[in-house]
């Protein structure tokens, strides 16, 4: 054995070892990094440098690098449940599920008391569908950790997933005992409660949902879309606030933060008006707690009627649905009058619009985060009841809308709309709002449809956010499609499992002629 080979069966010094953990604990990620690569060199057989090695190149986004390192490390300790864990942790994160369900279970194997390992086995087993094994998972989690919030949490949306609205419902509010600021919780059970038909108590989790996010004193204050920014979302809420401000409400006050905002614009280096970019600390002082919070939500009170039209053919309509060979129809005057100019008053007016990271530089609404309104559970449910046959037991599950720049109709420019995907849902219902005057394309500025269901054994990652992999599933159907043009109050109800993105958006410039959309889903993928 020569010099070198004697070397690598040595350990290196504690205190490199001391100094190499407290850098990760401390989340010095760069010397973390530095000295486990350093000692990996010299002390190769060293399986602690290694376990550290592929933690902190999880922690910064590098999963391929990750695994090999974690790889390493099991295959020189291989009775290390932990390590094993944390390996089922990136191929998880990697869309490897079934490999990960199976570190997981090696991981148990050695140590059946891991609670950690129980719970991201359920989370992989509800990923791969096999919901009841889900349930066994948390179960045994719970049984071994009582006070596990989140185990909870991932419990009842197993149940909610399985039909079992009232054990879920008791689950969630564990979960809110044991962690009263859960946000998740919170969410998930406003979403149970309005499936069970318990609209008014939905509402107020929902709220409460919102203000433990974007209120006061937000939970996480450290989270992203409070430390970053984009011109295009500068642009949003400029526009807003002059819109606000001409409606009379407040008129001072949105004038001052629309003239704070244009400051702050100006002084924002970028690329493109889409860049993602960190807020400097004196842009976070000046914006305060103005930025990304609800500091103007106008009322969407349900109404005494049905919000959806009353003119529709019911039976027409259903039966252009299960024509299709896979799910789809649309349908004009989608929404009664009243319900049509409250809802668009309601997302004209509040500030909702929290999510801007999306490369299009489109802003989004989310159900926990403010769009959650009487008006928008009504319809939601009004739909279910006016089409039975299509809906039949799917309940509401997550709805979101979507608002666009005019520029996205501009060439070379970084704005567009949503690329190809399919939803987590059974039924997929896409209404728009904009008006028609709006619109400087009438043929387009919809939705396209391709008649290309995702195979139900892929991941979530692969069918909302493999573009490569979903064009190549589509190319092998012919790339068959439906192209839907915008029209205002036009509704597309669509198998949720159909593949589909926005199709070329053409609007004029304007806060008022920007494109908006909302989604509302129904039900779980495969049922």
């Amino acid at each position: 054995m020569n010099e070198k080979e004697d070397s690598s069966l040595i350990s290196p010094p504690q205190s490199q070892l001391s100094c190499l953990l407290e850098h990760y604990q401390n989340r010095r990620f760069s010397d973390a990094e530095k000295l486990s690569l350093e000692i990996t060199r010299d002390f190769p057989k060293h399986q602690f440098a290694w376990k550290v090695l592929g933690a902190v190149l999880g922690t910064t986004g590098r999963k391929s690098e990750a695994l090999d390192a974690y790889q390493t490390a099991v295959s020189l300790s291989p009775q290390d449940a932990e390590t094993r864990n944390n390996l089922g942790n990136t191929l998880k994160a990697l869309d490897r599920l079934d490999d990960a369900e199976a570190s997981y279970n090696q991981a148990i194997a050695l140590k059946p008391d891991f609670v950690e390992a129980h719970y991201n086995l359920g989370n992989t087993l509800k990923a791969l569908g096999k919901l009841d094994e889900a349930e066994a998972s948390y179960n045994q989690a719970i049984a071994l950790k009582p006070n596990f919030a989140k185990a909870h949490n991932n419990l009842g949306n197993t149940l909610k997933s399985l039909g079992r609205l009232d054990e879920a419902l008791a689950i969630f509010n564990q979960a809110i005992a044991l962690k009263p600021d859960f946000v998740e919780a919170h969410s998930n059970l406003g979403i149970t409660l309005n499936a069970m038909g318990l609209r008014e108590s939905a509402l107020k989790h929902f709220e409460r949902s919102l203000q433990l996010k974007r209120g006061i004193n937000p939970v996480n204050l450290y989270h992203k879309s409070f430390r970053h920014i984009s011109i295009a979302k500068l642009d949003h809420d400029i526009e807003q606030f002059h819109y606000i401000a001409a409606s009379g409400i407040g008129i001072k006050k949105f004038q001052e933060l629309a003239m704070l905002y244009q400051t702050v614009k100006l002084e924002i280096n970028h690329t493109l008006e889409t860049d993602i970019l960190h807020l400097s600390d004196k842009h976070q002082r000046l914006l305060g707690d103005t930025f990304n919070r609800p500091i103007h939500i106008l009322e969407a009170p349900a109404l005494d009627k049905s919000a959806i039209g009353d003119s529709l053919d019911v039976n027409k309509i259903t039966e252009d649905y299960f024509e299709h060979e896979y799910g789809l129809t649309y349908i004009d005057d989608f929404l009664s009058p009243t319900a049509l100019m409250s809802l668009r008053e309601f997302l004209l007016g509040s500030t909702i619009w929290f999510d801007f990271f999306h490369k299009g530089g489109y802003v989004g609404a989310y159900l926990s985060e403010g769009l959650a309104s009487p008006l928008v559970l009504q319809i939601a449910e009004d739909l279910r009841k006016k089409f039975p046959k299509i809906f039949k037991n799917h309940h509401l599950t997550q709805c979101w809308a979507y608002k666009y720049d005019s520029r996205a109709s501009e060439k070379n420019n970084s704005y567009q709309g949503i690329n190809v995907h399919a939803d987590f849902a059974a039924i997929n219902v896409n209404f728009w709002i904009t008006p028609n005057s709006a619109n400087l394309d009438p043929s387009s500025g919809g939705l396209v449809v391709y008649n290309t269901e995702a195979p139900l054994e892929w991941s979530f990652n692969n069918y909302n956010n493999d573009e490569q992999k979903i064009r190549e599933e589509i190319l092998k159907s012919n790339q068959k499609k439906t192209i839907i043009p915008h029209n205002e109050n036009r509704a597309v109800i669509f198998n949720s499992n159909l593949f589909h993105e926005t199709d070329n958006i053409k609007f004029k410039a304007g806060y008022e002629n920007r494109r908006i959309n909302v989604t509302l889903l129904f039900g779980r993928r495969g049922l």
